[in-house]
């Protein structure tokens, strides 16, 4: 018999090429932001410096003057559960919201100049359902935001001026379900970075969503927010005044793709030692699309200011909005400020504010 074949072995398979780094996965974004406004009612008789500038506005406060609101860069990076987003600008926003932050610490001087870093924060998702922020970022009150191209309106409401823009600290964010989202943070305070007191301000937020078209933000910061230095700039052993609360709701219908709705609420219980000191006010907006080139939105609001008597100011707004392909707006806007309680603006010695904004806004 022949002798059994001899067993080979198989040869081995070549091993497979490693798999490239992924690394992470940049967004980028960026905005121009250019204003146009003028005073159409001046004092009587007519003022001859038209620089007197806009009161009772956030941003939009320079009449007569083109002015650069903000140039903006942002960037997320994506590195799966991480993630990065830095937002930095400059202009005249720059320098208002670095105004913001009173004073700095006893121990460090705020940051000042129209440069800005709006947001800078780390991001870690824990659970599908829970994230972690680290950092600085935008406050979770308010219907509208720091970018205007965000907004419906050009010129932010009363409101948006009476309560935060900016925290630093961290926050939590967990999704209980698609009707319901809720965060906590801890933060230094009301645009504060460095804080200046030893009191720092806790946050909490509710996302609900009862239906498709309906949706309520209510949010509140709880802290003092008075400075702990005495009158020569030396620390205090506590933070003085009383605790600052802020209760913001803002309820979102979304009727279809060309007609929204915003209805926002707040409430700030000032940290004077008055204990009936507050402000309360009420803003409506309005938004139609009529086509991919114009869009009309407007806005009414009332605010309270009680510091033993009542101050109150109201104002109408609207915009045209016209964009250009995707990335550019042209807004015309039209303002009407009143004061109540037979109060004057000092800018031009009237009840009332009469205004008109051109601005163009350039964004990816």
């Amino acid at each position: 018999m022949p002798p059994p074949p001899v067993a080979v072995a198989a040869p081995m398979a070549p091993e497979a090429p490693a798999a490239p780094s992924t690394g992470p996965k940049f967004t980028w974004g960026g905005l121009v932001d250019t204003y146009y406004s003028y005073l159409l009612n001046s004092a009587s008789p007519p003022a001859t410096n038209s620089l007197v500038g806009l009161q009772a506005r956030a941003f939009d406060t320079n009449t007569n003057s083109m002015t650069l609101a903000l140039s903006a860069l942002s960037l997320n990076a994506s590195m799966d559960p991480v993630s990065f987003q830095l937002d930095m600008g400059y202009g005249s926003i720059g320098a208002i919201v670095n105004s913001f932050n009173f004073g700095g610490s006893p121990v460090a001087a705020p940051v000042t100049g129209q440069f800005i870093i709006l947001q800078a924060y780390g991001s870690i998702a824990v659970l599908p359902m829970l994230s972690f922020d680290f950092g600085k970022f935008y406050t979770t009150a308010g219907a509208e935001v720091l970018p205007a191209n965000k907004n419906w309106l050009y010129s932010r409401s009363l409101l948006f001026n009476a309560i935060p823009v900016l925290h630093t600290g961290a926050r939590a964010n967990l999704k209980i379900n698609d009707m319901l989202s809720l965060q906590a943070s801890l933060v230094n305070g009301w645009n504060d970075d460095p804080d200046f007191n030893a009191h720092k301000t806790v946050g909490f937020s509710a996302t609900i969503t009862p239906a498709p078209i309906a949706t309520i933000v209510a949010t509140t910061y709880i802290g003092k927010e008075a400075s702990q230095t005495d009158a020569a700039g030396m620390p205090l052993p506590s933070t003085p005044g009383e605790t600052r609360i802020l209760v913001d709701i803002v309820g979102a219908l979304t009727f279809s793709d060309k007609l929204g709705v915003n209805i926002n609420f707040d409430y700030i219980k000032s940290q004077n030692n008055a204990t009936d000191s507050y402000l309360v006010g009420v803003a409506g907006m309005v938004r139609y699309v009529i086509n991919n080139h114009v869009n009309v939105a407007a806005r009414g609001e009332w605010v309270r200011n009680h510091v033993g008597t009542n101050a109150d100011i109201m104002e109408g707004t609207v915009m045209v909005g016209l964009p250009v392909g995707k990335n550019f707006e042209l807004r015309p806007e039209f303002r009407i400020d009143h004061l109540g309680q037979s109060a004057v603006f000092t800018n031009n010695g009237k009840s009332d504010q009469i205004s008109g904004t051109l601005a163009a806004l350039t964004y990816f």
